[in-house]
């Protein structure tokens, strides 16, 4: 039986649908095997078993949690990077390799975090430094170059590429589709809530948790959670429709209503009917306009008026 908080072992919810599962096998499958032709090709013997742990790692954020926070960019590069350096230096200053190895580690993690590029990977590049034989020693200093940032270049080209042509799933997060201005963000509909991003800095730091998810993410979440809770029967996808004309459920002054002009792929172009916003055409994500959407309303007129 599922609790608040997972079972003992830790059952989370999983709510990724069958097609990103998919993605992410056939996603994960391609970049590992570029990523290994790529750094296998540092030495005449293949490849240290240790780097298929640490590239095999970045697979699994970077296909199947393409928009956590420890899969962006900086996150995997600096990771491993910053992973490889220490791993380099303890490795020439310690003569015992697993204490030199467990340093290693550590001061990666510890690097990771001040610097924000936090990739749990890192750790196994940092082991791979100190304790992966003669072959690393050998190459010095150009480690971090070959084999370490040329096979994760490699799969992160992979994952722009596999992940770009599914806007939800786009990568970096950054490449996801968004509102044309500002006022549209999840963070903007936050504060028009009464929260802040001042708000949920404040919580995240009482919680004293490395969070894996955006400030638009966490936006997100608390706006979906709070329609549901005011309207268990959410609207779907498929009712935004030209024609169907919506309103937010505010009261007074917040109070606002928007017709379906049309939809264009993941974006609904939508005209103010009603509300605080200036009148005319605007646009929003799907997702963001479902967020918003609270009630149904029937117009008195067809689609094109």
């Amino acid at each position: 039986m599922r609790t608040g908080r997972g079972s003992l072992l830790g059952d989370f919810l999983d709510t990724t649908n069958h097609w990103d599962k998919l993605i992410a096998l056939m996603g994960g499958m391609i970049g590992l095997y570029l990523s290994l032709e790529v750094a296998a090709s540092v030495t005449d013997n293949g490849i240290n078993g240790l780097i298929l742990a640490s590239l095999g790692a970045t697979a699994v954020l970077l296909f199947a949690a393409p928009h956590a926070a420890l899969s962006q960019p900086w996150n995997v590069l600096g990771g491993h990077g910053v992973a490889a350096i220490v791993g380099i230096l303890i490795r020439d200053l310690l003569p015992h390799p697993l204490l030199a190895a467990a340093v290693a580690v550590g001061l990666a993690i510890w690097l990771m975090h001040y610097l924000r590029c936090l990739h749990p990977p890192g750790g196994a590049t940092a082991l791979y430094a100190v304790v992966g034989g003669d072959s690393v020693t050998a190459l010095g200093p150009w480690f971090l170059l070959h084999p370490v940032l040329t096979s994760v270049g490699v799969m992160l080209m992979v994952a722009v590429i596999i992940n770009y042509p599914f806007p939800w799933r786009r990568y970096p997060a950054s490449l996801t589709p968004s509102p044309e201005s500002p006022e549209q963000s999840p963070l903007a509909a936050l504060e028009r809530a009464g929260l802040g991003r001042e708000d949920l800095e404040h919580a995240m730091r009482e919680m004293n948790l490395y969070l894996d998810l955006t400030e638009d993410d966490l936006a997100r979440l608390y706006l979906l959670a709070r329609r549901h809770h005011q309207h268990p029967d959410p609207i779907t996808p498929e009712a935004i429709q030209p024609g169907a004309c919506f309103s937010n459920g505010g009261t007074d002054a917040d109070w606002a209503v928007r017709r379906v002009l049309r939809r264009d792929g993941a974006q609904v172009i939508y005209r103010h009917l009603a509300g605080p916003e200036a009148p005319g055409e605007d646009r929003a994500n799907l997702d963001d306009f479902l967020a918003w959407a609270h009630h149904r309303l029937e117009p008195e007129y067809g689609p094109d008026e």
